[in-house]
């Protein structure tokens, strides 16, 4: 504080305009719920969430930074995500998922084979308990 009194005002007062300034010209970007959620399982059928996944709240294309076996996917905020057993979402390598809940009047994705996650929170694979994905596509709504 005696650091403070021995400065000028008008010092103070441009810090104070500076910091004013900055704050001004950038805003914080807008924020969305919208996540990605990958699980594993082990040998006890015990649930653990793959929380070191980078990028999992940005829409888009984006690899995992390494291959990883997953068991459960949950997917909130997106319109629908894929994902993919090669990298950089390659074309033909979309894994098929089903929904393991109940059956959906209201989303017909959740009650047949499909390659398009939409919102929920258990999504298995089709035909195996564990799958390798090495890439994942989510979009948002426009």
């Amino acid at each position: 504080m005696t650091f403070l009194r021995n400065l000028p005002s008008s010092i103070i007062l441009l810090l104070a305009l500076g910091f004013i300034a900055s704050c001004a010209r950038n805003p914080p970007s807008p924020t969305t719920n919208a996540h990605i959620r990958f699980y594993s399982i082990n040998d006890f059928d015990q649930l653990s969430e793959l929380s070191l996944v980078p990028n999992r709240d940005e829409a888009g294309c984006h690899n995992m930074p390494i291959d990883l076996e997953v068991h459960r996917i949950a997917q909130i905020g997106f319109d629908r995500c894929q994902v993919f057993n090669e990298a950089d979402c390659a074309e033909g390598s979309a894994l098929t998922v089903r929904w393991s809940g109940k059956k959906s009047r209201s989303d017909p994705n959740k009650n047949e084979p499909t390659q398009n996650l939409t919102q929920g929170s258990l999504w298995q694979f089709a035909g195996a308990r564990e799958a390798t994905i090495s890439s994942w596509r989510c979009d948002l709504l426009e």
